[in-house]
């Protein structure tokens, strides 16, 4: 299971966001397509993004894109502390 970085995420969004490859990376396929339809606004649209992840927090980031990832995370090493109980 892959964390997806706040980072790499902002910097995909400022410099190539108009055709949505921050999406894409963040799984978010359907906002992706979207980004490409939308071209024309995206390209200003996405940077701001880009910036905004930058000053949030990576707890913030991770809330928004990383929630199902590290609840997997908890669960397998819940489950690992179980069977080392038994």
């Amino acid at each position: 299971i892959n964390m997806k970085d706040k980072i790499t995420a902002s910097i995909l969004a400022i410099f190539v966001g108009g055709f949505g490859v921050h999406r894409f990376y963040l799984g978010q396929i359907g906002r992706g397509i979207i980004c490409i339809l939308t071209f024309p606004i995206s390209v200003f649209v996405a940077p701001a993004i880009g910036i905004y992840w930058l000053l949030s927090s990576n707890e913030s980031f991770d809330n928004n894109y990383n929630r199902q990832r590290i609840q997997r995370q908890q669960a397998d090493i819940q489950k690992e502390i179980l069977s080392k109980l038994k």
